[in-house]
């Protein structure tokens, strides 16, 4: 996997520097947006090149999808909840209640065992 995030760093820096020397001498916001995404890709796939658990920090998921809540201020994840958005997907899968569903709904009486007399 580290050869990956090699190969995906060398294109973002790569890119970067296209980007940079097209730059004119008042770029426009679109341009810096464009650069600023760039430099984020290569941010990313630099931080986890040292990373033995990928950059999700997921046993189970290491090179998983990182969960979009995480670190947002004005929505933080519960305790226990970590970058693995496959992880945290499942945990909010289990915490949710659903109303119409009862936990230990007895069967229906005509499914019942008859007794025996």
């Amino acid at each position: 996997m580290g050869y990956a995030h090699l190969r995906e760093l060398q294109t973002a820096l790569t890119t970067a520097s296209d980007l940079t020397t097209a730059l004119q001498s008042a770029p426009n916001r679109h341009d810096a947006d464009q650069l600023v995404d760039v430099l984020r890709q290569a941010l990313t796939a630099a931080s986890s090149l040292g990373a033995e658990t990928g950059p999700t920090g997921c046993a189970l998921h290491p090179h998983g999808a990182v969960d979009p809540l995480y670190g947002d201020p004005e929505d933080p994840l519960p305790p226990g909840y970590g970058k693995c958005l496959l992880c945290n997907d499942r945990r909010r899968r289990a915490d949710a209640h659903h109303p119409h569903i009862r936990r230990f709904a007895r069967p229906h009486p005509r499914w019942r065992r008859p007794l025996s007399a």
